[in-house]
């Protein structure tokens, strides 16, 4: 994104005209574009208030939407009544000015919009507009146009505005403009290592980075060693990527062997993937909640949960990308781990070229499906390694 976009952007979510009531910005997600919103919203210009929501994590429920919001400008509400929450946004927010009160919110992953019910949307998204004296402006985040995601939110004025995934010479530009020590050798060399795995210019300069100070750290001489290159790429990209260090692309490596060695985000999504592949949705609410694990399956309820498998001749069938999020998120929290610094679609994406998982939704960017492709007896040794009793989370264990 050149300084050009940067200052449209800019202008466009700071200008005082209460004719720009949603932005909503868009392009596929090595683009960066959420985290260009965010970095713009960090330093806000003319008085404005940012505020950053995800519709993503609210999972459907505007009453948790409107609640996280609340909580981080300092108040509560309680409720998914609209006009009450701006009511209490207009009285209860310390404003930089009270003569002008002006905020911006910012609802990342805009595409799971659908699963809200849409007349309390619409509401979310006009009712702020009988407060005459305050002027609230919505920014969303998706990998397309508004309209795409809720045909009845069609009618609304929305201004998009597209982030295109940079080229290769743009991303070499940023990275060299960021970080100037790195060797245009290495530089070049790490770009078409790492293409494949990552396109997102803030990934490529946090591992190309790490990369390159182990490099340094390293190397005997002013020529470069490409197979030393290779290792502390391999390295680095393992932390933040989830490839494990050492295979080639493409190259299928017997997970039994080498699961201990996957990251933690790997393992996790990779448990995830399985639950969601091998149970039916409805079985969700059943198997990850916070409470799951106190009451363990009799033998009986075993034989009769085998013998409706083999009734149905299961196989594993694919998942949407949101649903097996909101597993590997779940299972976190109930094993009380965490595991940061992570693109979990690019996990997904190694995950995919190492044969373990496959994208079977590929026509429909947006929502891809993701079947998990591993044996039972290799999601059992993953589920070991993590202390995870897969059993508990299958609705046919075996």
């Amino acid at each position: 994104m050149d300084d050009n976009e940067m200052k449209r952007l800019k202008m466009l979510l700071f200008n005082n005209s209460k004719a720009v009531s949603h932005v909503h910005v868009f392009g596929e997600d090595e683009s960066g574009r959420s985290e260009i919103v965010r970095q713009v919203l960090k330093n806000p210009e003319h008085d404005w208030i940012c505020v950053s929501g995800d519709f993503l994590y609210a999972d459907g429920s505007l009453k948790l939407l409107l609640e996280s919001l609340a909580i981080s400008l300092g108040f509560k509400t309680r409720g998914d009544k609209a006009e009450h929450f701006f009511s209490n946004l207009y009285s209860k927010v310390e404003w930089p000015d009270e003569s002008s009160k002006k905020l911006i919110i910012f609802l990342d992953n805009a595409q799971s919009i659908v699963d809200y019910p849409p007349a309390p949307m619409q509401c979310f998204l006009d009712s702020y507009k009988a407060i005459n004296d305050m002027t609230v402006r919505f920014v969303t985040s998706a990998p397309s146009c508004f309209t795409q995601y809720h045909i009845n939110l069609s009618h609304l004025s929305v201004i998009d505005f597209h982030i295109a995934t940079p080229s290769i010479d743009t991303t070499k530009t940023l990275i060299t403009r960021v970080n100037p020590s790195i060797d245009s050798k290495f530089l070049n060399f790490a770009i078409q290592t790492l293409l494949i795995y990552c396109k997102s210019p803030n990934t490529l300069l946090g591992i190309i980075s790490d990369a390159w100070k182990m490099y340094e750290n390293r190397s005997s001489g002013e020529k470069f060693e490409q197979t030393l290159a290779k290792e502390c790429i391999g390295r680095a990209s393992s932390e933040k990527l989830g490839i494990v260090s050492g295979e080639k692309s493409g190259e299928k490596k017997s997970v039994e062997t080498s699961f201990e060695t996957m990251p933690l985000a790997m393992r996790y999504l990779l448990i995830a993937a399985f639950c969601a592949s091998n149970n039916p949705p409805q079985s969700d609410s059943r198997y990850f909640a916070k409470n799951h694990g106190r009451d363990k399956r009799s033998e009986k309820k075993e034989l009769r949960a085998e013998e409706q498998r083999l009734a149905k001749e299961l196989g594993p069938k694919a998942a949407e990308l949101q649903r097996i999020i909101c597993i590997y998120e779940t299972l976190l929290k109930l094993t009380e781990s965490t595991s940061c610094g992570f693109d979990l679609k690019n996990v997904i994406a190694s995950l995919d070229s190492m044969g373990l998982v496959s994208v079977t939704n590929r026509n429909n960017l947006d929502i891809p499906k993701i079947k998990c492709l591993i044996s039972l007896e290799t999601a059992h040794k993953i589920s070991g390694s993590l202390n995870l009793e897969l059993r508990n989370y299958l609705e046919y264990a075996t």
